[in-house]
């Protein structure tokens, strides 16, 4: 069995960790053992069960942790000092757990970077190269610091995307929802009206209330199927066809679809600006970037590029020849190329999509409304109309 535990050494200091023994006296023993004094032991739960339940790293956290371990580190604080400090700081059990674990692996020898590569789920790629490559130049608190600005641009990139998506989302859920009440409740009684007075109905009117009359019969069996469907998709969109198939419609909506490139675009220039200022070697670059983008189609093509570079092509060639890049990318590569700071040009493409995409979000709704009242009168009208004919006809047999 696995337990977890939380205890202090001899030096007074709390550490958490995980241990196996048959039961847990056993595991307080062995505990002892090694000088620790337990405080708090319990026995880990299923894994399946305990990952459901599970507070996962956000993005929150890592941004603060980044941000104070850059400033004791620069202040002249011990990486394992700082990391000490730093570990009981957050309420993210989990994510605490991990740093303990980080503090042991740099006591034992290993690298910082080694030993976040560990802990995947809350150190990314992006995040262990960048931290890899200030080990190798020296200057890991200024990296940890550049990182901690990057993933604040990350953030707040992320919350306007997912902000510009309520608006829509809601107007929709609202209509649909209005048109299954009016089906279900109001539809039946004026059918019932229809029917004693027995005028013929128009065709649109006998196809909303067969519409009303399928609704009240199986709308548990339409729920349950519904979430089926649901359940369906979201496993066939963790395929590689699934994921194929569903970003690149991501990529053709209205509106959304340029709002979605533009945010891969901020997000792989300003992975690489803050990367290329590391140190960090092209091919990592290249590789580490293409993370950050959450689309399979950019991924495909970064891939391609990837391998260009590799076989010696230049970075602005490769952009250049990418249909998915504006060609603003590559001509700009081609002058960050010429003059050596191609770190600073890709950060001035990355503020420059940044303002793009918040330009977007801003006047997302005046974009979306046209198209949000088109459908919202089309939905409301065929219930108004499939209504008022058959009292038209009811007035005229009076």
């Amino acid at each position: 069995m696995l337990f977890n535990y939380q205890a202090r050494n001899t030096e007074g200091e709390i550490v958490k960790g995980n241990i196996e023994a048959n039961e847990e006296a056993s595991a307080i023993t062995s505990l002892r053992g090694k000088g620790l004094y337990v405080s708090k032991i319990k026995r880990k739960t299923d894994k399946a069960v305990s990952k459901f339940f599970e507070k996962k790293t956000n993005l929150k956290d890592k941004i603060i942790f980044t941000q104070q371990l850059g400033i004791m580190i620069k202040s002249g604080l011990s990486v394992v000092d700082a990391l000490k400090a730093l570990k009981d700081e957050t309420s993210n059990e989990k994510f605490s757990g991990q740093i303990t674990d980080v503090v042991s692996d740099v006591k034992g020898g290993l690298s910082l970077s080694k030993a976040m590569e560990k802990y995947p789920d809350s150190f990314d790629d992006v995040y262990v190269n960048s931290v890899r490559a200030g080990e190798k130049s020296g200057k890991v608190d200024m990296v940890l610091i550049r990182l901690a600005q990057q993933l604040e641009k990350d953030y707040s990139l992320t919350s306007k995307v997912k902000g510009a998506m309520i608006y829509p989302a809601v107007i929709l859920t609202a209509l649909v929802a209005v048109m299954i009440l009016v089906l279900i409740f109001i539809i039946p009684q004026l059918k019932e009206v229809f029917d004693e007075v027995g005028v013929p109905l128009p065709l649109l009117t006998r196809i909303v209330l067969g519409l009303s009359a399928f609704l009240q019969s199986y709308f548990i069996y339409i729920i349950i199927v519904g979430v089926g469907i649901g359940i369906a998709l979201r496993y066939y969109g963790k395929t590689d066809k699934g994921r194929h198939l569903f970003d690149q419609l991501k990529l053709k909506i209205p509106v959304m679809g340029g709002l979605y490139k533009k945010t891969y675009m901020a997000k792989f220039t300003r992975t690489f600006a803050s990367l290329s200022s590391s140190g960090l070697p092209l091919l990592d670059i290249f590789k580490s970037s293409r993370d950050v983008v959450t689309n399979v189609i950019y991924q495909d093509e970064i891939d391609k590029m990837t391998k260009k570079v590799e076989n010696g092509e230049s970075i602005s060639k490769v952009l250049k020849d990418c249909p998915l890049f504006p060609s603003m990318i590559g001509q700009l590569a081609t002058v960050g190329e010429k003059s050596g700071n191609i770190d600073e040009v890709f950060d001035s493409m990355a503020n420059f999509f940044d303002k793009e995409v918040e330009n977007i979000t801003n006047n997302l709704s005046t974009l979306l409304e046209p198209l949000l009242m088109v459908v919202m009168g089309v939905g409301i009208g065929v219930l108004i109309v499939s209504v008022l004919q058959p009292i038209y006809g009811l007035v005229e047999v009076i």
